[in-house]
């Protein structure tokens, strides 16, 4: 998949590298020194099924910019009756050595090329057709390679010279992503041969290859300018989006707003939430492209990130919108289409999405078109940036006369009849309220410095891994003591835990303990729950309704002290004994007071066994928790510090909920914390 989707379904696929003769025929655009292929009988690539037309049905077949619609079928009849009176029969395309001519000559090329991903774009003649040939390769991101083989193929017609030498490109059409792997020097995800010039879908790519420290990464390129730009927005159907607009939603409303009613998870917005909103919360379905594998999913949370940066909260509420994210993650744009018309229970889908993606969505005509949303603050741009990560002297003047046919007024305005923004911002014709999308651009947000980029998709790989916690609650008799009128410590712990599972996707594991002094014997701590997969069968519940059911019957010992070193020790061996390299492992603690327990180990020795116990290739982290007056937060964090952890403080409910947040999020520094 590339940044906006997997391979596009108006974009050539991957060519056969087999050598097989039997592999799909190449045809070389009007370069081509035998011209246009025949159409095959069979259906294979460079032809078309019996019959004529793409096959199939007009609504099934895939979306081509280049392509003429087909005409409405005519009724039965004698042949001369398909000619209205007055009319004279469409002329005939012209030919020229097999070649089509006129302005779609180079447009029927290309839908030739559908099926096919890697073109050897050549010119016929001259020095062009000498082995001499200054020939740079290119990966072009598959929704803007249509436009890239339009725009060499009168590249290589026009015959440049280069220190004596025809220069020659050819074109492939690559996965950002897997580019990026190759580039990055972390092996080998489909492309096994680093191109002369790169044009992924955004900067983003490139910033965070040229981040990389890994042996073999590619450190030296150069940009030279983006040939196509597209903005993220919040796709929707349109009778969603007429429905906000009857409860008086803002056209433009904040993306906080659209945040916190696509379905945030409780807490998630702790102190940042809009005050008031036309919009109802968790009225949506939120899906985005996955972070890893798109520009698109990497692009939203560069957005969320610069939108939270000023926030006191940002690195909390970050966890939680990332938690949002990660519920919701589609394979691809493609999916994320897919989904729509397909409400469940009162949440409507809606989809984080390149607007190019809307704009061909709705090209394909569904039941009902997507409308772009384009949020007040501003977006992210996809601005598909031409990068020369050779270094030959030759090659680079190649490819810099290459990128000016790639910004000639002729490729922009085939990137506007794929559905993008030239560069400046200018959409093509066909934008308008009618087909869901605006004519004026939005307002682009800063550029993310490249070590910005880098730390975000740090932040991401962190949270974005799945959790396996223990987590423990004291019930000594003082946790039955008030911390606001109507909430005792007790309550408001149990409270913040409840809306803390729903922050964890059913692939978390979790297990619930209680702690006070001598609950089962002379042991300070009982498990109510063992530690699991949430979505895991235990009898006739799932392990999430065990831990609910478990709070709602957690009660306080009257007469119980808090063993806190005891129960610190056997949480942390526990789960260094169990300890899954694939999760995030820690332990939660919630306290409101000292350790009690006389006969337990003291703090030296607690400290001594864990700092012994700790081992940085299976790490376990330790968060602690301390409500109300009379804690020792200092003998807390230093408990949780030899982990990487921490130890918090709160006095009111609120400070729980979001130091709650503040601790999930700890983890985004490990394992350098």
């Amino acid at each position: 998949m590339n940044g906006h989707d997997d391979v596009p379904e108006w974009a050539p696929r991957n060519l056969s590298e087999t050598g097989d003769p039997d592999a799909p025929y190449t045809f070389l655009g009007a370069s081509h020194p035998g011209g246009a292929p025949s159409g095959r009988a069979d259906g294979g690539a460079g032809g078309r099924p019996p019959g004529g037309g793409a096959g199939g049905t007009a609504a099934d077949r895939p979306f081509n910019a280049f392509e003429k619609p087909a005409r409405a079928s005519r009724p039965p009849g004698p042949a001369h009756a398909a000619v209205r009176p007055g009319r004279k029969r469409p002329r005939a395309p012209r030919k020229f050595g097999g070649i089509l001519l006129g302005p779609l000559a180079g447009a029927v090329g290309l839908v030739m090329l559908t099926g096919i991903g890697a073109y050897a774009l050549t010119a016929s003649g001259g020095e062009c057709a000498d082995d001499g040939a200054l020939t740079i390769s290119v990966a072009a991101a598959p929704d803007v390679a249509p436009a890239v083989i339009r725009a060499t193929k009168r590249f290589n017609d026009a015959r440049r010279q280069v220190a004596g030498k025809c220069a020659v490109a050819s074109v492939r059409s690559a996965d950002p992503a897997a580019v990026a792997t190759l580039l990055s020097g972390k092996g080998v995800a489909g492309i096994t041969e680093k191109p002369d010039v790169w044009i992924p879908d955004s900067s983003l790519w490139t910033k965070l290859v040229g981040q990389s420290d890994r042996a073999g990464a590619t450190a030296n390129f150069t940009r030279l300018g983006g040939i196509a730009s597209t903005p993220i927005v919040l796709a929707m159907p349109r009778g969603l989006a007429a429905q906000l607009r009857n409860l008086g939603a803002p056209a433009q409303p904040s993306w906080r707003e659209l945040l916190a009613a696509a379905g945030t998870a409780e807490n998630a917005e702790q102190g940042s939430a809009p005050t008031e909103s036309a919009i109802p919360p968790r009225l949506f379905r939120l899906q985005i492209p996955d972070p890893d594998r798109t520009a698109t999913g990497m692009g939203t949370l560069m957005l969320a990130d610069a939108l939270l940066s000023d926030d006191p909260q940002g690195q909390a509420v970050f966890t939680g919108v990332v938690r949002t994210f990660r519920e919701g993650i589609a394979a691809s744009v493609k999916a994320e289409f897919a989904a729509f018309g397909q409400e469940t229970g009162e949440r409507y889908p809606v989809a984080l999405a390149p607007e190019q993606a809307v704009f061909a969505y709705n090209a394909k005509r569904p039941p009902e078109i997507a409308v772009a949303v384009y949020p007040a603050e501003g977006t992210v741009f996809l601005d598909h940036p031409v990068t020369v990560l050779t270094e030959e002297p030759g090659k680079v003047g190649a490819a810099r006369l290459l990128h000016e046919e790639l910004a000639s007024a002729a490729t922009r305005e085939d990137v506007r009849r794929l559905g993008f923004r030239t560069p400046d911002g200018t959409a093509p014709p066909a934008f308008s309220a009618k087909t869901g999308l605006a004519g004026r651009a939005p307002k682009a947000l800063p550029p993310t410095p490249a070590a910005e980029v880098k730390r975000t998709m740090q932040q991401w790989a962190q949270l974005s891994l799945s959790i396996r916690m223990l987590s423990i609650i004291d019930i000594s008799g003082s946790m039955d003591r008030k911390i606001a009128p109507g909430a005792t410590r007790l309550q408001s712990t149990i409270r913040t835990a409840q809306n803390g599972l729903s922050l964890l996707p059913d692939d978390s594991e979790l297990g619930q303990w209680v702690f006070s002094t001598e609950l089962e014997g002379e042991r300070d701590w009982r498990e109510l729950v063992s530690v699991g997969p949430l979505d895991e069968r235990l009898g006739s519940a799932t392990r999430r309704q065990l831990v609910l059911s478990a709070f709602a019957q957690t009660r306080v010992k009257e007469d119980g002290g808090t063993g806190l070193y005891e129960t610190t020790i056997a949480a942390f061996d526990h789960m260094k004994r169990t300890y899954k390299p694939e999760y995030v492992n820690s332990i939660l603690l919630w306290t409101d007071g000292k350790n009690e327990d006389k006969e337990g180990p003291s703090l030296p020795a607690t400290l001594d066994h864990i700092r012994r116990a700790y081992d940085s290739e299976r790490p376990v982290q330790i968060n602690m928790f301390g409500l109300g007056e009379g804690v020792d937060v200092g003998e807390l964090r230093r408990i949780a510090r030899l982990t990487g952890g921490d130890a918090y403080v709160a006095e009111t409910p609120g400070q729980v909920q979001a130091l709650f947040l503040k601790a999930l999020s700890q983890r985004v520094c490990e394992p350098d914390c």
